[in-house]
């Protein structure tokens, strides 16, 4: 019921979080300072191109078919019929890339019934990486490491005297997972939300642990050890999350995913998966 729940609200989430983040984008757009009949030599703009490329520096010299300004990277010749807007802003309009650190709380579902404490949450910790190619679109690539822990049955301890004893174990699980993000990437903007849908691999390391094996026969106890297990799923990530910005580079983040492993080759919806909930720091580059 509980993973029911988490998925179908993880869902209409994203829908959400993606209409909102392209109404934003629209309206943000829509207010570009447009000054396409009143360049002046000596001054500076940033120049944007039909095909999204920026063009920052000082007018030198212009006439009826190009423009031409001095960047940083040296002088540029630009045709005029290319230009899409200019503005008086020397400020970059798009990010041209996003860090990320963070953590927080790893809840589970499906799968762990046969633990005691199976929806015990965890925790988590991510870095991540994000390169914006578009206002409302970026790559992005996600790195984390959680620990959940879980109380496996001593099984064998089912026999006489009937006591049953759970034992400990930590799971560790180690995921990389490409990112597209769908939201607003403009350097102007302070506030804004995000949706998230990937695919990446998580690999599982089920720890050992401890437990006593009763001999009915001879009643006595042997103490053993269940062998660390590891394995590699594919695994999909979708969700969203909201960010602001503290000053020009520093921001902050909160974001909520539902991550779907593969199960016998295949993504099951609602089965198997896990849900990171993180908040942490960006940092933008211009």
């Amino acid at each position: 019921m509980l993973k029911n729940i988490l998925s179908s609200i993880f869902l209409s989430s994203v829908f959400l979080i993606l209409f909102f983040s392209a109404s934003l984008s629209i309206t943000l757009f829509a207010q570009e300072e447009l000054l396409l009949d009143s360049l002046i030599t000596g001054s500076k703009y940033r120049i944007t191109m039909y095909n999204e490329k920026e063009v920052i520096g000082k007018v030198i010299k212009q006439d009826t078919i190009y423009v031409y300004m001095a960047t940083e990277e040296g002088s540029v010749r630009v045709r005029r019929e290319d230009i899409f807007s200019v503005s008086r802003s020397t400020v970059p309009r798009l990010i041209k890339a996003m860090f990320s650190l963070g953590g927080g709380v790893y809840l589970q579902s499906g799968g762990y019934n046969s633990y005691r404490e199976a929806d015990k949450p965890g925790y988590t910790f991510n870095l991540s990486a994000a390169y914006p190619f578009s206002e409302n679109k970026a790559v992005r690539v996600d790195l984390s490491y959680s620990r959940l822990k879980r109380e496996p049955y001593a099984y064998s301890l089912l026999y006489y005297p009937y006591d049953v004893v759970y034992a400990k174990q930590n799971i560790d699980i180690y995921s990389v997972y490409v990112d597209f993000v769908f939201g607003d990437f403009n350097t102007n903007t302070d506030f804004s939300i995000y949706g998230i849908a990937g695919l990446g691999i998580q690999h599982t390391i089920e720890g050992e642990y401890e437990y006593s094996d009763y001999n009915y026969y001879d009643s006595t106890y042997i103490n053993r050890t269940y062998p660390s297990y590891s394995s590699t799923f594919f695994s999909m990530a979708i969700g969203g999350g909201l960010r602001f910005k503290i000053n020009n580079r520093i921001g902050a983040f909160a974001e909520a995913q539902y991550n779907m492993s593969t199960y016998g080759g295949l993504f099951l919806f609602f089965g198997r998966g896990y849900f990171p909930i993180r908040a942490g720091v960006t940092y933008s580059i211009y």
